[in-house]
Order: C-alpha cells, then sequence, then structure tokens
C-alpha cells in the first residue's frame, strides 16, 4: 500500500504503462532544458559579476533557488515547509533520503551542500554540483576531513550557509541513524549555533511507496531510480525546521543534540515493520 498523509489524501487508480513512460520522458525533456537554461544564466552572472564577490553570492544563491524550484515543479514535488529557514551564515544538519533532498533544501535555503567524493565525477549531477559549489569528501580517506572542514569554514566566512547529512549515507526513512561527529570541527572549536531540520516524504494512493520511490538507498542504481521517480504523478514533500538552534563545545556531545533535535523533526517515511531490505532494481 502506498504512503498516506491523513487528512488530505485523494485516492487515484494507478497509471497506464504508456501514461508513466510519457510523463518519464517529458520530465527528462524538461529537466533537461530548465538545467541547460540555468547553466547558460549562472555562468553568464557569475562572469559579468566576477569583480564583485558580494554581487556573485546573491546571483548565484537566486539562480540556484530557481532552478530548484522550477525542477521541484516538474517532477511533481508539493512541498511544504515548517518553520523558519536559516538565514545565511549558517551550519545546518538534515536526515538524507536521496537526491531529492537537494533541490527540496536549495529552494529554500542559500546553501553549499557536503557530498560524497564520487559524485564529483557523475555526468551532468556533478558539473552541476561543482557549477553552484559543493563541498566534496573522501570518507573512505581519513585525512579528507581536516580539508572538507576548512572549506566548510571558508564557506561560512564568505556569507553562504553550508548543509550537512551527517548520517553519511542516504537512508529509506524509517528512521534516524546515528550522526557523524566529524564535520562537526569548526561549531564546537568556533561557538557557532547549529540549525536542525528533517525531511519527510509521501506519495499518493495507487503510486509506488515513497521509500522506494522518492528515498533513494543501498545499492539502487540512479539512472534507474530516478525514472522510477519521474513516473510518479506527484508526491508530497515536507521540511521541518527546528526553531531553535544547537550549540555544543564537544563534537559527540553537539552531534547528540543534533540528532535528538532532527529525531523530535522527523516523521518516518515508511514505519519499521513495513521497511524494505533490498531496493526492488
Amino acid at each position: 500500500m502506498a504512503d498516506q498523509v491523513p487528512g488530505d489524501r485523494l485516492s487515484h487508480s494507478a497509471p497506464s504503462p504508456f501514461t508513466r513512460l510519457r510523463r518519464r520522458y517529458l520530465r527528462i525533456a524538461l529537466l533537461s532544458l530548465v538545467t541547460g537554461v540555468f547553466f547558460a544564466v549562472l555562468w553568464a552572472a557569475l562572469a559579468l559579476l566576477l569583480p564583485a564577490p558580494r554581487l556573485r553570492r546573491t546571483a548565484r544563491n537566486a539562480i540556484f533557488r530557481v532552478w530548484a524550484r522550477i525542477c521541484q515543479r516538474v517532477i511533481g514535488a508539493r512541498v511544504r515547509v515548517e518553520g523558519t529557514p536559516p538565514r545565511a551564515p549558517f551550519l545546518l544538519v538534515c536526515n538524507h533520503l536521496g537526491y531529492v533532498d537537494i533541490p527540496v533544501l536549495a529552494a529554500c535555503t542559500d546553501a553549499w551542500f557536503v557530498a560524497k567524493m564520487e559524485m564529483r565525477s557523475w555526468p551532468l549531477v556533478g558539473m552541476l554540483c561543482r557549477s553552484v559549489g559543493t563541498i566534496f569528501i573522501d570518507r573512505q580517506l581519513g585525512r579528507d576531513v581536516l580539508r572538507a572542514n576548512r572549506l566548510i569554514e571558508n564557506v561560512l566566512a564568505d556569507g553562504y550557509g553550508v548543509v550537512i547529512f551527517p548520517e553519511g549515507t542516504s537512508t529509506q526513512g524509517f528512521e534516524v541513524r546515528r550522526f557523524r561527529t566529524s564535520l562537526l570541527d569548526h561549531p564546537t572549536r568556533s561557538g557557532m549555533p547549529v540549525h536542525a531540520a528533517a525531511l519527510t516524504y509521501r506519495t499518493e494512493s495507487g503510486e509506488p511507496p515513497a521509500h522506494l520511490s522518492v528515498c533513494w538507498w543501498g545499492d539502487a542504481p540512479l539512472f534507474a531510480h530516478a525514472q522510477r521517480l519521474f513516473e510518479l504523478r506527484r508526491f508530497d514533500v515536507v521540511v521541518r525546521f527546528g526553531p531553535v538552534a544547537v550549540r555544543g563545545s564537544d563534537r559527540k556531545e553537539l552531534a547528540a543534540r543534533l540528532h535528538s533535535e532532527v529525531e523530535r523533526l522527523f516523521e518516518p517515511v515508511v514505519a519499521p515493520d513495513h521497511r524494505a531490505f533490498e531496493t526492488g532494481f
């Protein structure tokens, strides 16, 4: 049975295979067009504003936010934001459910994202990440944490926000995994408060459940998963921002407090007894 949001869900009959295919390829075409225009506008703006760093930051944030909001509409995401997003510069931690998290958070915050090093070389996605500003980290290389922490500090000093997914991996959303502490060096040394947010997804009745069609986890191939996502009629997103930022002088203490706050905000995508052990691809 598909996931439901209590109170305002309508039941829809399952679409035909032809309808799903048409929806998938239309969205791929639209996303390609939107992203191509985005690259052209972004690169032109950044080149023209090269002598003005503050204006470059404003232009980058505005263009990235517009792109993210258009992408949400194209893929059928209906987003509800609860709470107040932090204003840059900020450090934000959030649970991680997959690549859809990026446009969702980019649409309501002016932030760089911390991402795994492998994404840097992904076709198109890697170029997109590099263009908008992404801090890549090789989690298999211990000393790379020092470089990533220096970059986080520099990006914050430049006036941007930074989003960290401290679970270290994306999940299907039945729990918030234990937070890693390695990227919380700057806030513990500087006393900077850290904000918390939580994401959840829901699909409509008659559609595949969100933990299999929206959340990207395990060994699911990216392209095959994206095709399944693009076939959804629409899906709901809730992003909740915590009301109070958290401080801590010790990384373990700070990670534990942030984990408790994200858990408090988090609404599971799937109940533990309905979770999947394979992605189905």
